[in-house]
């Protein structure tokens, strides 16, 4: 019953992710200047859990991700780009140990550029690859992490170069990421984005 509600809630977050996806790809088939971009990323994580389930006195753990993007642009300001992000997230506690929680995450961004400087924001799902823990204690480790995150992002960055850009971006979960827990993903990135061709 339990993995009956999950993969409902997942399949209605793609749904809902999709059918605009599928509408950006059509507007942007019409568009005969545009050009897409393709490019890679990678940087440093600073995440956390939060809620009332979260670890006592817990810090954001440092991680990174690493992934591939594609810039599709919609106008000559806004452009949409859809990514592949794997990504080392979760959380420590110097008294009660720690989370390592990574996601293969699917962000959806909308980017709007002005000169060098670009704003963007979206949704992102993400699919659970690895959950282990250090140091919890029993009375508090939890173990059953739902396979799939639903998430919003917002950011801001800078190009450095006309290939380079620097960005920081800040990763709200917006769903528990274990079933009847108050706990979900909390994550800041700064990194660097390359466009290859």
């Amino acid at each position: 019953m339990l993995l009956m509600k999950s993969v409902h809630r997942t399949l209605s977050a793609i749904r809902i992710i999709l059918l605009p996806l599928f509408l950006l790809l059509c507007i942007h088939a019409s568009a005969q200047e545009a050009s897409t971009t393709w490019g890679i990323k990678a940087g440093i994580n600073f995440a956390e859990l939060y809620g009332d389930d979260a670890l006592p006195d817990s810090d954001r753990k440092v991680g990174y991700s690493i992934g591939g993007f594609m810039n599709l642009p919609l106008t000559d300001e806004l452009s949409f780009q859809p990514e592949a992000i794997w990504s080392l997230q979760g959380e420590k506690s110097e008294k009660k140990g720690r989370y390592d929680i990574s996601y293969l995450n699917v962000p959806f961004m909308f980017k709007w550029q002005n000169g060098r400087f670009y704003t963007e924001a979206g949704p992102q799902i993400g699919f659970l690859t690895i959950n282990s823990s250090k140091d919890v204690p029993d009375d508090i480790r939890v173990t059953d992490f739902e396979s799939f995150d639903f998430a919003a992002n917002l950011g801001v960055g800078y190009a450095i170069a006309s290939d380079f850009a620097l960005g920081i971006r800040y990763t709200q979960g917006l769903v528990n990421i274990v079933q009847g827990q108050d706990l979900k993903n909390s994550v800041i990135y700064v990194g660097l984005t390359w466009k290859l061709f």
